[in-house]
């Protein structure tokens, strides 16, 4: 079968060998974009199915990001980036406190050392201006007031107080549990191996089976051109884009109040200085333009990163870093968005080149493929449609008389197992029954935070996975770290000694 189309009798023979899943819409790609997408649709009375590679939701750029919600002072103004920086950016207003996502406005400083970076902010200062983002441009002296810690040789600044931190993973399981909520559908360990079009719909071979969709929805990150060219569209490329980045204890995450960040040049925002939602101090990412994926950490890429991060607000980060991780940016081949119908396929909408500034943009992407959506099939909001949804609770975050209640409802909630984190047992049951629920370690580290605290699951792990032995009913060579082939425990040798 041709990727972008067959012939009749190949489509037939296919139709006829396999059941097809059916649906309205197929959503490529569980990332922010595709979470976003799958929330959103699922308003409409639409059968909707979201499909990913990997064993969990969060992509690949969506889980290893600098979780930050830019001002939208950034892009170039008459951009579909700019557009939709500065509509996702006043949606996540409404959608985190309907998701019970977190978010705070901290506000963000970009800092200017010279006269060449003076001249950066002031063309950031005009762009937001343009565009009707409240930006302040700041001198030495109102810089170091704000920001006491940062580099006294600051020259100016410029101030955004519609910037904020967001915790990223956390979005993206609210998403796509409200959707799934909403009666939404989703299939993981899925990858899309051929699309064609055919007169009764677009027919997709993937690795779970065949799918049968009226619209396709390409928003598979790091890999949208490659299903692009499944439909015969070569006119778009990605390559990676690397970002390394440190993070370091929560006794030392108040170091900074705001987002700082230093003028940008024409390959990113350069490194940063944020606190995170959970307390930890953060410092990346660097921008190493790769042929291939390759999530390693280097010794240069971290040593670019102390270096960057010391010149922004001058500190010992080493002496309190817990973990390092690198992520990777989808840099397409022209500087915007694409979010556009297809140039070959007629049913297929594409959401590629999603780079920084995407997790802000999130809702406005997820809006604008809505409309898209229109043009090709009728959308009639659901009366009953909950736009709300509640992860189960954080024992940590809850009043004491709640942590009781808990505790009392089942004793799971009383045996600790995470002690940097303060994660319970019953939390991490929780974690692996919700929904979407996690189906690995690295899944509930990310919902729960055990193993994401100073000792980096080395006291915990090894309970957290008899727990999801005995809640998974999995043998422990089936557990994993990510999926795939990420086993942590390779056979049983106690009967060997």
């Amino acid at each position: 079968m041709a990727a972008s189309g067959g012939t009749r009798s190949e489509l037939d023979q296919i139709a006829k060998n396999d059941n097809p899943i059916n649906c309205d819409v197929l959503i490529i790609g569980a990332g922010i974009v595709g979470a976003a997408a799958f929330r959103e649709l699922c308003r409409y009375k639409l059968n909707v199915l979201l499909v990913d590679a990997n064993h969990d939701v969060g992509g690949d750029a969506s889980k290893a990001n600098s979780a930050i919600l830019h001002g939208g002072f950034d892009p170039n103004p008459g951009t579909l980036m700019s557009k939709l920086n500065h509509d996702g950016l006043a949606l996540w207003f409404a959608w985190s406190q309907e998701l019970s996502v977190d978010v705070e406005w901290t506000g963000s400083l970009v800092l200017a050392f010279n006269e060449s970076e003076i001249n950066e902010i002031t063309r950031l200062y005009e762009n937001g201006k343009s565009v009707k983002i409240p930006v302040k441009f700041l001198g030495r002296d109102e810089t170091l007031k704000r920001e006491p810690v940062v580099n006294p040789e600051v020259k100016a600044s410029l101030y955004a107080p519609v910037s904020g931190i967001i915790d990223p993973f956390q979005a993206v399981v609210a998403l796509v549990g409200n959707g799934l909520k909403n009666g939404g559908r989703i299939r993981l360990d899925t990858r899309v191996e051929e699309i064609s079009k055919r007169s009764d719909g677009i027919y997709v071979r993937t690795s779970s089976g065949l799918i049968r969709t009226k619209v396709v929805i390409n928003a598979a990150g790091l890999y949208a051109d490659q299903i692009m060219r499944m439909a015969g569209e070569n006119w778009f490329s990605i390559h990676p884009r690397r970002g390394q980045y440190m993070i370091l204890d929560k006794n030392v995450g108040n170091l900074v109040r705001h987002v700082i960040f230093r003028a940008p040049t024409s390959i990113g925002k350069g490194i940063l200085v944020s606190r995170t939602t959970h307390g930890n101090l953060l410092i990346g990412p660097t921008a190493e333009d790769l042929d291939k994926p390759d999530k390693r950490t280097t010794a240069e890429g971290l040593a670019t990163v102390l270096e960057s991060a010391k010149a922004l607000v001058p500190f010992p980060y080493e002496r309190f870093t817990i973990a390092q991780y690198a992520g990777l940016r989808a840099i397409g081949s022209i500087d915007d968005f694409v979010v556009a119908h297809s140039r070959t396929m007629e049913g297929l909408i594409n959401a590629a080149g999603i780079k920084s500034p995407g997790l802000t943009a999130a809702p406005g992407i997820a809006k604008e493929l809505c409309n898209l959506v229109s043009a090709l099939v009728p959308l009639e909001e659901k009366a009953n449609f909950d736009p709300y949804f509640e992860l189960p609770p954080i024992l940590r975050e809850l009043p004491y008389k709640y942590r009781e209640e808990l505790i009392k409802g089942n004793a799971a909630f009383g045996h600790m197992v995470c002690r940097c984190e303060l994660v319970s047992e019953g939390e991490i049951e929780n974690a692996l029954k919700m929904e979407p629920p996690a189906r690995d370690l690295d899944g509930i580290k990310r919902r729960v935070r055990a193993t994401a605290g100073r000792c980096q699951g080395g006291f915990c792990m090894p309970r957290i996975i008899d727990i999801m032995r005995k809640e998974l009913n999995l043998p422990y060579e089936n557990i994993t770290k990510f999926g795939n082939k990420s086993n942590v425990i390779y056979g049983d040798n106690r009967g060997n000694e």
